[in-house]
Formats: structure tokens, C-alpha cells, sequence
């Protein structure tokens, strides 16, 4: 809009200038063509009057002459009117003439006949201060003279541009400013407000938010693009649900069969356990009460064990897309440590919880979290081939709540580091991993507001994941 609205008012002030450029001249032009005429009246006045005295002498001539010019100075408003003889002499003039010998080359042009001319005075400077036009005089078609005309020189084009210049310099801007205006008001209705309404959904789509949608109004340019972004946006939603739940089946899957080897301990110390009572029912009651009670106390806590494993993995393969809620992050870590505890591979690895007994609340959905919690503890208990230590860490920085998973692997070489959240990018053994687990926690972890980033390799301290979340209002303790 400011380069339109500076193109209007050159073009406006540009063709201001030349229509008074022009005004200038053909006022110019106006002011000579009036001049010669009134010459050309006075000659054929001066010539009657002579027609009529011709008889008379000179003084009688002179006189007479005086009065028809000053008779016609009165009546045209002329500067100064004289009557010149063959020889450039003055034979009347009214008021006295001036400075006849100045337009010498002129009157010359005059006395050899034909239509009037006409000349400018100038002043010492240039300025030009009157005009001057002479005509012949012809008596009975004999040349006898010449008249002289002078008038006030046509005010000149500088003038008439100094004293518009401003007027049309005002009507510049104003029309300028219009431009702007309606330019500003037209385009911001019509193009900044909904080029910013996507702006803004797509930046939030970029944080991983995929809820906010874009009226579908205004110009139906911008309407069909808001339709197909909004068309766009849902699709991705759903797409991003299908990924997650994907993965989430697959980590499932990994956990069902350290859960299907892990029960089988369980299952075989109930066999043996029934096995006892049934022989001591077919005994008919050889054991004591206290042994048979024993023995049941410990079928059902074997059962309930067993009981509480498969619980854990049902709630974690649950569908979930819970709305984010101020959630106790230490309980979430301490959920998906216990879903991990029957794993094989999780048998000799320990789990510190750094930071404090009191962690600040984070704005997330549990479920969520704990699928991102699994996910970087399964890494990090394979990345150390199950037997280390992993350390997560809690802490504030800058109203957000950082959580920091470290384990005691070899680390991400920088090169992987570039690739590691790329989809279907893995280091494990073909079958052993998707190579979705990284980018879809990234996902979750910003649909959350929040980042997942690792920290740059350092010989010698394995792998160091650092998850920024909101933080909710309050802090949990646990006991």
C-alpha cells in the first residue's frame, strides 16, 4: 500500500505539473495573440483618423492622434499606445513612449508590412515585464507608419506553477492519503485479517496443535483456502491419532511378551501351590491349618500379581486422548516404571527418581505422558542392554518444567542425533523397532505445548533426553 499510495502521488503531482506547464503556455500564447489584435484595432483606428485629417498640418495630426490613443487606452487598458512614422520616429504616443530603439529589429518587421508582431522587454535580470506589439499602418494601401502596443507581460508558466504548486501538493496528499486509507482499510478486511488467522493456525499447527480452525468467510479465495486448511487440519488429526495408537500397539506388543514370560513364574508357583491342596484334600487334611492357610495366602498373592501386571498393560493399551490436566509427573514416571518392572530387560536396570519428594504439576494427558515415559525407558534399557542406571530428573526454568531421562549407554553419536526424531529412523536390530517411537513422543510432547529434544553427545555419558513441559498449577508430594 505505501508503494501504491507513492505512485499515486507521483503520478498525481506529475500531471499536476504539466497541466499547469501547460496552463502557463497557452496563457502565454492567449496573452500574445489578444495583444497583436488590439495592435491591429489601433492600426486601423490611427489609419482612419489619419484618412480623415489628411488635409490638416501636423500639430492638428499629432493632437488628434493623442486623443483617439488616449481614448483607446481608456477603453482596452493597455500599458501604452504610440504611433510611429517611417523612421521609427514618435509621432504620438499616449503616455510618452520609452525606449523605442530597443525593438528596433521588431519595428523594422512592422514597417515593411504584414500582420502584426509582437515582442517582450525585458528587465536587467530576464524577467520579462511587458509585451509589445506593433502593426502597420496603411493609408489608401499606402504603408505610413507603424503602432505600438504594450501590455502587461503574460504572468510566466514559474509563476503560475509557484502559485498552484502548493494547492496541488495538498491535493496530492490528500488524494495520497485516500488511497491509503481505503487501500488499508480494503486490504486488512479483505487480506491481512485472514492471512493472519492462518498465520496464527499454522503456527499453532507447527507447535503441534491441530484444534484451532479458520472461519471460512470473507472473499471465497480466502473461504475455499480456509476450508481446504481446515479439511487439511482434521485429516492430520486423524492421521496423527492412527500413528500414535500404531505405536503405541507396538510398544504394547513388546511389553506382551515380557508380560507372557514374566506371569509364566507366577503361574507355575500356583500350580504348585494347588498341587499341595489338592493332595492334602485327597490326605483329608494332613497339613496343618496354619500351612493350608499359608498356602492359599500365597495363591492369591500370586494371583493378584499377576492380576496387577496384566491391569498395567490393559490401562496403557487403552485408547486415550484425554484433555491436558495438571497431572503429577513423579506418578506418571512411577506408572510406567511399574509397567516396565516385569520386562526381561528391565530386571537389572534402576530407575532413580532425582529432584525432590515434591514435583510441580505439568499440564499434559497422563496417558499420553506415560506413552512418551515408556518409550524413552524402553530406549534407554536397551540402549545400556539391559543393566544400568537411568536418572530422571525434575526442575523448573523459566515457568515451564523440564524433565531430563539419562541413561548410562554409549550416547547418540551427533551424527544420529540429526536423524534420531526422524520417522522410521532406528539403530536397533531389524524387527526390534519401528522408528516411530521417537518422532510420535515428539508429537505428543508438543500437542502439549511442550519440547523433546536431546542433549548433545558427550563421550563417556550416554544419552540424555530433556522434555519441556507447561507446568500446571500447585506441586503433588509424594509420600
Amino acid at each position: 500500500m505505501l508503494g501504491m499510495t507513492a505512485v499515486t502521488l507521483v503520478a498525481i503531482l506529475t500531471t499536476g505539473y504539466i497541466a499547469l506547464w501547460a496552463a502557463g503556455d497557452s496563457l502565454r500564447v492567449q496573452r500574445e495573440a489578444m495583444a497583436a489584435t488590439l495592435a491591429a484595432s489601433v492600426s486601423r483606428s490611427v489609419a482612419a483618423d489619419w484618412a480623415s485629417h489628411g488635409q490638416g498640418t501636423a500639430a492638428d495630426k499629432r493632437a488628434s492622434l493623442r486623443s483617439v490613443l488616449r481614448s483607446l487606452h481608456e477603453s482596452t487598458g493597455a500599458i501604452g499606445l504610440s504611433v510611429l512614422d517611417m523612421d521609427r520616429g514618435e509621432i504620438a504616443s499616449w503616455p510618452p513612449r520609452r525606449d523605442g530603439d530597443r525593438d528596433a529589429i521588431v519595428l523594422s518587421t512592422a514597417l515593411a508590412g504584414g500582420p502584426p508582431v509582437v515582442n517582450y522587454r525585458q528587465e536587467p535580470h530576464g524577467r520579462e515585464t511587458e509585451l509589445l506589439a506593433y502593426a502597420p499602418i496603411e493609408v489608401a494601401g499606402q504603408l505610413s507608419g507603424a503602432v505600438r502596443v504594450t501590455i502587461a507581460a503574460a504572468e510566466p508558466t514559474q509563476a503560475v506553477l509557484r502559485r498552484s504548486g502548493w494547492v496541488l501538493l495538498l491535493l496530492a496528499i490528500a488524494d495520497a492519503l485516500l488511497v491509503l486509507g481505503l487501500g488499508l482499510f480494503v486490504l486488512t478486511q479483505l487480506v491481512v485479517r485472514p492471512l493472519g488467522q492462518l498465520r496464527r493456525a499454522t503456527a499453532a499447527m507447527a507447535a503441534g496443535d491441530l484444534e484451532p480452525r479458520i472461519p471460512e468467510d470473507g472473499p471465497k479465495e480466502f473461504a475455499a483456502l480456509a476450508s481446504a486448511f481446515n479439511q487439511m487440519t482434521v485429516s492430520l488429526a486423524v492421521q496423527r491419532e492412527q500413528i500414535i495408537r500404531t505405536e503405541k500397539l507396538a510398544s504394547v506388543g513388546q511389553l506382551a511378551a515380557g508380560v507372557a514370560h514374566e506371569i509364566g513364574n507366577p503361574l507355575a508357583a500356583i500350580l504348585g501351590y494347588i498341587d499341595i491342596l489338592r493332595a492334602d484334600a485327597a490326605g483329608k487334611g494332613e497339613l496343618p491349618p496354619a500351612e493350608r492357610q499359608d498356602t492359599l495366602d500365597r495363591v492369591k498373592a500370586e494371583t493378584q500379581r499377576i492380576h496387577r501386571i496384566i491391569r498395567e498393560l490393559l490401562e496403557f493399551s487403552r485408547p486415550s486422548h484425554e484433555e491436558p490436566v495438571a497431572t503429577d509427573a513423579r506418578r506418571v514416571v512411577q506408572s510406567a516404571q511399574a509397567l516396565l518392572a516385569p520386562q526381561s530387560r528391565f530386571r537389572d536396570v534402576r530407575l532413580v527418581l532425582a529432584g525432590g519428594e515434591s514435583w510441580p504439576r505439568v499440564l499434559v494427558s497422563p496417558g499420553r505422558l506415560a506413552q512418551v515415559l515408556v518409550n524413552l525407558l524402553l530406549n534407554a534399557a536397551d540402549a545400556m542392554a539391559g543393566k544400568g542406571t537411568i536418572v530422571v530428573t525434575c526442575e523448573e526454568a523459566e515457568g515451564k518444567v523440564v524433565l531430563t531421562i539419562a541413561d548410562e549407554g554409549p550416547g547418540v553419536t551427533p551424527e544420529n542425533q540429526r536423524k534420531i526424531f526422524d520417522p522410521f529412523f532406528t539403530t536397533k536390530v531389524v524387527g526390534q523397532g519401528t522408528g516411530l517411537g521417537l518422532s510420535v513422543s515428539r508429537s505428543i510432547v508438543e500437542s502439549f505445548g511442550g519440547t523433546l529434544e536431546i542433549a548433545p553427545f558427550v563421550e563417556g555419558q550416554g544419552a540424555k533426553f530433556v522434555l519441556t513441559l507447561p507446568r500446571g498449577e500447585g506441586a503433588w508430594r509424594c509420600s
